[in-house]
């Protein structure tokens, strides 16, 4: 999206109505930074996007360099060129007489460029050569960081611009001519202003406000090129790039201490029990407005997020795109983790920042199987859990203590429905800790039950990630695969309590984890992981799998219902644009529905509601949402259900 006026981030997004029965909704109400519905995120990503990947040896490129040595500035620049023109150039980004800024990704005082900590200088001087060549000189360009050192003043000797080879780009004849400059967006108070991000903002403890340099709002066009390595957060990418936005004039170094002459607070990374910096990853990436990713993955690193005796990785590659969620997402399968395991890329989809699906996903350039390598995870653990699921469904909270007795008839076979018979709509947790006292207002004494499914891509073997801090079963497609008896303790670094082997069938799974709370801080963490034994690689969820609260719509389609020539449920015109028109055969008559989940499995709208006859029928649905608005592009899933008939198929709006 081309940014007009930097200001078009602050505006807020509209957040739909929680609807669901009054006792429910007067009970649990969202508590901000914990727990917020489902509902509440009123973004739906339609459009696909492309990403381009371009390593050294692309056979598009004109001549081809072994991914194994240092490349040089010259194939460097083929790269970034090539990357940049698959991924749609620069003319629906950038006009000409516009200012556009760089934010490169700068950290290591001591590690000079190439050595894959700091932004390979390299590639950015590819970036301002291909800009200035593309606008014809019309063009103002800025390259800028706010490091999480004291000393980084370009203009300092031994700062970590001078140390990293970017302050040898003022002397460098390729660029001579070229209208660029470095700003230090660490610069003095004076020159800092307040966003506002409203109800769009993720981070409670700072509410939604936040400080910038003026000229991030100033600039027409923001890139971020950051270089891409493992971090605590699990990877640095685009977006874990802006937290080198919040100036140190007002948060201080390293960003947490806070700006002593103004008193002012640091970035809350840690605090009360909880990490909060994926979510202000998000908030910055949400005031930046990014409008193209270059991503440095020349050299990475394994292991940590600086520089180490043995933890680089070469990977001699580009990767572009507009789309800075999009990016992120193919980055994170380049060095071998699931995105759905990485908290800032799930967030920032769910605030609008870009897609996280790969069905809206198209990789242009090299495919990722091609130019992917397995590496090592952070060793600091931090991120070693990937990521637990966060949407549920939960019943009350029932009196008692027995946790095998069965609060719910048949609980082991339990498929509820959203917002009916006392279960909750979706609740999506900000944190791996499903929190339930807060949903519950801080009970005790009592049993609740959460639900929710994942599909699978196929039959295989996976690690059930579990922690707990008090009693808890779970059951499985209607069989218990894990119980514990007791009280321990679900602390930061030790969120995992047990890693059973359990079997997930091919398509939908099936989740309830039934909980007991007395003395404890009442959560409990669940991820469904591959079945790694080596601890430098284990904890990635399964690949494939998606988790989902609607039992009858499962996120990832492994199968095309309208495949298959003894379908019931069919859908014509598909792909479809102004209409289209469902055929189903009912096996006996009943209440029948027809309703519209997009890819996440989030409610659209019911398109049809009816009490129908034993038999076929058909629907025709002129393409609006709610109120008559138009259906954004994209892919989605229907659902019909009518008595004990079910079924899917996956249709896509253009």
């Amino acid at each position: 999206m081309k940014k007009t006026r930097g200001w078009i981030v602050l505006a807020v997004v509209a957040f739909s109505a929680v609807c669901w029965d009054l006792a429910t909704s007067d009970q649990y109400a969202s508590v901000t930074g914990t727990f917020k519905y489902e509902s509440e995120f009123d973004v739906v990503t339609g459009a696909t996007t492309k990403v381009a990947i371009v390593p050294s040896d692309y056979e598009g490129l004109t001549a081809q360099v072994s991914r194994t040595v240092d490349p040089g500035y010259e194939q460097i620049e083929a790269m970034v060129r090539k990357a940049i023109e698959l991924q749609g150039g620069l003319d629906w980004i950038i006009e000409k007489g516009d200012k556009v800024m760089l934010k490169v990704n700068l950290v290591g005082k001591d590690s000079p460029s190439g050595q894959g900590e700091n932004t390979d200088v390299r590639v950015v001087k590819a970036v301002v050569k291909i800009i200035h060549e593309a606008m014809e000189g019309d063009v103002e360009i800025v390259i800028a960081e706010g490091t999480a050192r004291t000393n980084d003043d370009p203009t300092v000797a031994g700062s970590v611009w001078e140390n990293s080879g970017y302050t040898d780009l003022l002397t460098d004849a390729t660029l001579s001519g070229i209208n660029f400059r470095f700003l230090n967006l660490n610069q003095t108070y004076a020159d800092l202003v307040q966003v506002s991000l409203g109800n769009k903002a993720t981070t409670a403890p700072h509410g939604d406000r936040y400080y910038v340099h003026k000229e991030e709002l100033e600039a027409d066009v923001y890139i971020s090129i950051p270089v891409l390595k493992i971090h605590n957060t699990g990877i640095t990418c685009a977006l874990k790039n802006q937290i080198g936005t919040a100036p140190g004039a007002y948060y201080g170094y390293n960003k947490e201490n806070g700006g002593t002459a103004y008193s002012a607070e640091g970035l809350l990374h840690d605090k009360n029990q909880r990490r909060w910096t994926e979510e202000e990853i998000v908030d910055f990436s949400s005031i930046a407005g990014i409008d193209l990713v270059v991503v440095d993955a020349i050299m990475t690193l394994e292991s940590y997020k600086t520089y180490k005796t043995n933890n680089q990785v070469r990977f001699n590659t580009i990767v572009a795109g507009a789309d800075p969620v999009a990016v992120d997402h193919v980055c994170t399968k380049l060095v071998c983790l699931n995105p759905d395991d990485i908290d800032h890329i799930v967030l920032a989809e769910k605030v609008g920042l870009g897609t996280n699906d790969p069905e809206k996903i198209e990789v242009v350039g090299a495919t990722i199987d091609a130019a992917k390598k397995k590496v090592k995870k952070n060793e600091e653990k931090n991120g070693e859990f990937g990521r637990s699921n966060r949407t549920w469904i939960l019943s009350q909270a029932f009196s008692g203590s027995d946790i095998t007795k069965e609060f719910i008839a048949g609980e082991a076979s339990l498929i509820p429905e959203a917002g009916k018979n006392g279960w909750s709509q979706p609740v999506y947790f900000f944190d791996d800790r499903i929190d339930l006292l807060s949903f519950y207002d801080d009970p005790a004494g009592v049993v609740s039950y959460a639900f929710a499914c994942f599909s699978a891509l196929q039959e295989e073997q996976a690690q059930l990630w579990v922690g707990y801090d008090e009693s808890i079963l779970v059951y499985l497609n209607g069989e218990k695969v894990y119980s514990f008896s007791g009280t321990t303790t679900l602390a930061d670094g030790d969120l995992v309590k047990a890693k059973p082997i359990v079997t997930v069938k091919q398509g939908e799974n099936t989740l309830l984890v039934k909980t007991y709370h007395n003395y404890a801080d009442y959560s409990f963490t669940l991820n469904i992981c591959e079945n790694e034994s080596n601890s430098l690689y284990d904890g990635n969820r399964l690949p494939g799998i998606r988790f989902y609260t609607a039992a009858t719509n499962p996120s990832t389609s492994f199968e095309d219902p309208a495949a298959k020539s003894d379908t019931k449920f069919s859908v014509y015109p598909n792909p479809a644009e102004s209409f289209t028109v469902f055929t189903f055969t009912l096996p006996e008559a009943g209440n029948t529905s027809l309703t519209l989940y997009d890819m996440n499995g989030r409610f659209i709208r019911d398109l049809m509601v009816a009490s129908l006859t034993e038999g076929q029928h058909t629907y025709e649905w002129q393409i609006e949402g709610k109120d008559g608005e138009e259906i954004q592009t994209g892919t989605y899933l229907c659902v019909i259900r009518s008595g004990n008939y079910r079924d899917k198929i996956k249709i896509i709006i253009r």
